[in-house]
């Protein structure tokens, strides 16, 4: 059995930090190893960028180009993303005025399996019953109707 800090370790060895500032017109530099995706986390906008400058992220695979973030001086200037991507079959190019800041990590293509096995799976706990308790003012009383004499 590993301790948590051997187990912690081993993690983060597959994983790496990845930053590129992309201009205009380029595409983003990346050097990665085979097996390994990088996990784009973040775009945004330089921040020396002109007043109301714009820039679009596009990631471009198979010959299609695809949006993945708008950016705007002034309005948003930063966008939070989750997308893995093999940077053997796509590109992240910018288009627009400004550089961008992208941020992400690379992480072994095969880590998520690697996970599924360190993982135990969760026994599900039924939750007990409550029974609905009426309110004494809810419940109806019947009296008896006293029957003329």
């Amino acid at each position: 059995r590993r301790s948590p800090s051997k187990k912690l370790a081993t993690s983060a060895a597959v994983m790496s930090f990845w930053g590129a500032k992309v201009a205009p017109g380029a595409t983003a530099e990346a050097d990665a190893s085979a097996g390994e995706l990088l996990h784009l986390s973040q775009a945004c906008l330089d921040p020396a960028a002109a007043s109301g400058a714009s820039s679009r992220v596009l990631v471009e695979q198979n010959g299609n180009s695809f949006a993945i973030a708008v950016l705007k001086e002034g309005g948003q200037e930063c966008c939070a993303l989750d997308l893995f991507i093999d940077l053997k079959e796509a590109t992240l190019k910018v288009e627009g005025k400004a550089a961008v800041h992208l941020t992400g990590y690379f992480e072994s293509d095969d880590m998520d399996e690697d996970k599924d096995e360190d993982e135990a799976p969760a026994k599900a706990k039924a939750s007990p019953k409550v029974e609905a308790k009426s309110s004494p003012k809810a419940e109806v009383k019947t009296t008896p109707k006293a029957s003329p004499k």
